[in-house]
């Protein structure tokens, strides 16, 4: 796959010149990983990495080297863009969840990218505060107790952001160990919680798609 066929699908680009796109194309540079690759370390290069197939896990190793994911991210979206405004990454990885493909924006070839085109830099700006909504989102799931309200309040969100009507489901955009750790608990918590909202009658689980029952919003309208 080349750059040109992909720089359109990610929405950091959309709205540059076409003086822009054409100087972006000779920037990128492309790479594939294999499930479980790590894609990115505190000792990488400062860089944009932009997912273009397959998705990327980006977490934070604690003190005591426990994992907390940050976000998953998919198809069109990006990571790393804090490490290109000299901020430094002691503490964040990036990891390959599926077969994934990315382009690799560098430091370097992004502020030239802004000199030619200054409407990348409104983009990301946009997109880094709808970031920062999900990573305050993120913190306030954490701050429920009970991991049981946790799940609820983030099967509620998804529901809003992903719906499909017709049927009354979402997809869930990771594993649940990935969900598990994201939400803060163990992956056996979390089936069990599944387990007892499906008993009750609340939802209807298949893999990763989940239909929102009506009892659910009766509950906890």
């Amino acid at each position: 796959m080349e750059n040109k066929d992909y720089i359109h699908r990610v929405p950091l680009f959309n709205d540059l010149s076409n003086e822009g796109k054409k100087y972006l194309k000779n920037l990128l540079h492309h790479r594939a990983f294999n499930k479980g690759d790590l894609i990115f370390s505190p000792n990488s290069q400062d860089e944009l990495i932009i997912v273009v197939l397959g998705q990327m896990k980006v977490y934070k190793l604690n003190k005591d080297g426990k994992e907390h994911i940050i976000r998953i991210i998919g198809a069109g979206d990006y990571g790393g863009e804090n490490y290109l405004f000299d901020l430094q990454n002691t503490t964040v990885y990036g990891i390959a969840l599926t077969k994934t493909e990315v382009c690799i924006l560098y430091k370097s070839d992004f502020h030239k990218l802004l000199k030619i085109d200054h409407q990348v830099g409104q983009n990301l700006l946009k997109l880094n505060a709808k970031k920062s909504v999900e990573l305050e989102r993120q913190a306030q799931l954490l701050s429920f107790y009970r991991v049981d309200v946790r799940l609820v309040s983030y099967l509620e969100d998804l529901y809003n952001i992903t719906c499909n009507e017709e049927e009354h489901s979402i997809t869930l955009p990771m594993s649940l160990k990935n969900l598990a750790n994201y939400l803060g608990t163990s992956a056996e918590s979390l089936s069990r919680y599944f387990r007892d909202f499906e008993t009750k009658g609340w939802i209807e689980r298949h893999r990763r798609k989940v239909i929102i029952k009506p009892a659910f919003w009766e509950e906890f309208k």
